[in-house]
């Protein structure tokens, strides 16, 4: 078996206990009893991993969708699975975390349906509104989880659109 499979499920299971700006490169190693070298040769930082465990556990579902409304219900559907995981990989502000990664995947679909229905608004105004929508995703998915995911996938992303920034209601 790979080392990559024992590194991305250790990291799952810590995640089980506690958030991913609490848990170190140290921490996952100690664990497995390998080297901080046999790490750093797989991932560049927890942050990598963490791309990692999310591109092959949770995001293999909505990859290739085209729309951020299929994503966002695709990931709410993969994410119920595991919501302590993965609430607790989202508790992070770093630059790197995957709550920013997530985001991103957000934008870029955003900006893609934006760019196909032409939203009559300058490219800077729809930039900012797609930063504030995918902001407010990431929060709204966090109370989602800590909350139990007592809402299905529709109706959190019904609050979304309802919170939906002005601008982007034009396209």
């Amino acid at each position: 078996m790979k080392i990559e499979f024992f590194l991305e499920n250790t990291l799952m299971d810590l995640l089980k206990e506690k958030s991913i700006d609490s848990i170190h490169v140290k921490d996952i190693i100690a664990e497995l009893g390998i080297c901080k070298g046999t790490f750093y040769k797989y991932y560049q930082d927890k942050y990598d991993l963490i791309v990692h465990v999310f591109e092959s556990k949770f995001y293999r579902e909505v990859n290739g969708v085209t729309s951020w409304e299929e994503f966002v219900k695709g990931s709410l559907t993969a994410f119920r699975r595991s919501p302590v995981i993965v609430y607790n990989a989202f508790l992070s502000n770093d630059i790197n975390s995957i709550g920013f990664y997530h985001r991103a995947r957000i934008k870029e679909l955003f900006l893609a349906h934006a760019a196909e229905v032409e939203i009559a608004a300058e490219a800077q105004e729809i930039e900012y509104a797609v930063n504030i929508l995918t902001w407010l995703i990431n929060k709204t998915m966090m109370v989602w989880l800590k909350n139990g995911c007592t809402e299905t996938e529709e109706e959190v992303l019904s609050m979304i659109k309802r919170l939906m920034p002005y601008i982007l209601h034009e396209g």
